[in-house]
């Protein structure tokens, strides 16, 4: 379902009265606040984390640093780029990410081209998807292959094509270029596709 520009400024208006509230001290505003953006601050979250554990932390950890920082909003900023961007903060910063093993790559799952240019010859993407015996198996490979591709474009992946945030917006959330969000995002999809190929 497709937002209109009204609908979009209505809830921009509605967050923007919340959280101006909510800096007034009042505790209904600020949960008002979580629950519009519980949702797509868990999806930043688990799709950054490793471990169902790390995504619930990074999710407290979230708020509880919204809740503290409201003050400091800049002015002009939009809550919900702010917020996100304090979320995919957390979820970098995550102490358990330190835990994990050697990363492993899904760049060997990138589309490659020959010397013009043209499309190699490969067994990827004209190849026929097996069809999975167990649907909820696919979903955990698909989680273990996103922890593979690197963090920035893991995220660029997570808040353009998952949450379906405007390049400019994911930009401003991961302190990168419009045009770094679309190649990243672009990779990190390229890369899923590929790892879906050899299914």
């Amino acid at each position: 379902m497709m937002i209109s520009p009204k609908q979009l400024d209505d809830r921009v208006a509605l967050d923007e009265t919340l959280a101006d509230r909510a800096r007034r001290g009042s505790g209904g505003a600020f949960a008002a606040l979580v629950t519009r953006h519980r949702d797509a601050v868990y999806a930043i979250a688990r799709n950054m984390c490793p471990t169902l554990r790390d995504t619930e932390e990074v999710l407290q950890q979230a708020f509880l640093s919204a809740w503290r920082e409201l003050g400091s909003v800049p002015a002009g900023a939009n809550f919900t780029t702010w917020l996100y961007g304090i979320a995919m903060k957390a979820a970098l910063t995550q102490p358990q990410r330190d835990r994990r093993g050697p990363p492993t790559s899904l760049e060997s799952f990138l589309p490659a081209f020959d010397r013009a240019g043209r499309l190699a010859a490969s067994g990827g993407p004209l190849t026929p998807r097996r069809q999975p015996s167990e649907p909820g198996k696919i979903t955990g490979l698909l989680r273990e292959a996103l922890e593979c591709i690197d963090d920035q474009a893991r995220g660029a992946f997570v808040l353009h094509h998952l949450l379906q945030l405007p390049v400019d917006e994911a930009a401003v959330i991961l302190e990168i270029s419009p045009a770094d969000v679309r190649r990243d995002a672009h990779r990190a999809l390229l890369m899923l596709g590929g790892f879906l190929d050899q299914l």
